[in-house]
């Protein structure tokens, strides 16, 4: 059953797909199009994080296709954030081009501020969670959860790095640099500086993909030259990133992880390139994608509900955990933007 939960989110992928051998999509990265792309990975996240709650159960795995899942699962590890922070980089250098100094302006407040306070309220959220449940929370460790650098049960390392990422945005965008290129260039400093920082504090996979974010504001920037010899050298690029990630992505470790993040660069132009011939339509997918915030920052109440309340359905029922924590979550993302904070 678990792998059956896997192969329908690929499944998903084929309900109004076009392929196109011969020409390229033009609107690939469309704001409905990159929305179906990072639906396919938030759900890939909730099967991904549900892991830990059926392990913990005890869970044997010894179920048709149960190996297969977790081998997936194993391989892919932190490749499933790797558009977020793409997408994310590209869409703020997009907006900046488009809306010029009012986007700047208005940016420490509609874009930092607004995402770390939809993100305490959530924080919040599990703290009450937690209390209800009987789980004690040491003060230092809740107050530092409102920043994302403690975690109360829920999810918190990308929201940490996603917000610092914004900064360095804000701060390559407000200096004024003569050519676009520092600014990129600077973009990628600072990145590097924040592997350098999070390396000696946290775990791996709170940095091994930061890299990816300055790449999708690197895209944006050079879009026009990037599509120009994409379209020109089409397989040639596909053949050559696809030899760089081989290399790299199963290279063991690294210093600081370097070449998982230039791995996980080249996984993100695959992406793109991709989406240049296979356009992925699914309605399905473009709703979990415009879902993403709240999805990310909610799907562990259920699953903390449930592993405290009922942990016998985990350890016999892991498939139908996923799809009530899947059916939960969804809810809590349908209504959302009723306590959604907008500045």
């Amino acid at each position: 059953m678990l792998l059956l939960l896997l192969l329908s989110v690929f499944l998903l992928c084929f309900y109004n797909m076009r392929i196109r051998l011969n020409g390229f999509h033009e609107d690939y990265l469309s704001k409905s199009r990159t929305n179906a792309i990072k639906g396919i990975f938030i759900l890939l996240i909730v099967l991904s994080h549900s892991i830990g709650y059926i392990k913990d159960s005890s869970y044997a795995f010894n179920r048709f296709g149960d190996q297969y899942f977790c081998l997936f699962f194993n391989l892919i590890s932190q490749l499933v954030v790797v558009m977020f922070l793409f997408y994310s980089g590209y869409g703020v250098s997009e907006s900046f081009k488009t809306k010029g100094l009012p986007y700047l302006q208005s940016f420490p407040r509609k874009r930092i501020l607004t995402t770390l306070l939809n993100f305490d309220v959530a924080v919040l959220v599990f703290i009450v969670l937690s209390l209800c449940l009987g789980i004690s929370i040491p003060f230092k460790v809740g107050l530092l959860s409102l920043t994302g650098w403690e975690s109360v049960g829920n999810s918190n390392w990308y929201i940490f790095v996603i917000l610092l990422c914004y900064v360095f945005s804000y701060l390559v965008l407000r200096i004024p640099l003569h050519h676009r290129a520092y600014r990129v260039a600077l973009l990628f400093v600072l990145s590097f500086l924040l592997i350098l920082v999070l390396s000696r504090y946290q775990g791996d996979y709170w940095y091994n993909t930061i890299m990816s974010y300055p790449m999708g504001f690197l895209f944006s920037t050079y879009k026009d030259r990037f599509q120009t010899v994409f379209k020109k050298y089409y397989w040639l690029i596909v053949i050559l990133l696809l030899l760089v990630f081989k290399l790299l992505y199963f290279y063991p470790n690294g210093t600081l992880y370097l070449p998982y993040n230039i791995a996980s660069m080249a996984f993100a132009l695959l992406c793109v390139l991709l989406t240049m011939k296979v356009d992925i339509n699914s309605p399905v997918l473009q709703w979990f994608g415009s879902h993403l915030f709240p999805i990310y920052i909610y799907m562990r109440v259920p699953m903390m509900f449930i592993e405290n309340r009922y942990p016998e359905l985990i350890a016999t029922q892991p498939a139908i955990f996923i799809v009530l924590c899947l059916v939960v979550t969804s809810i809590i993302a349908h209504f959302y933007r009723f306590w959604q904070i907008k500045l």
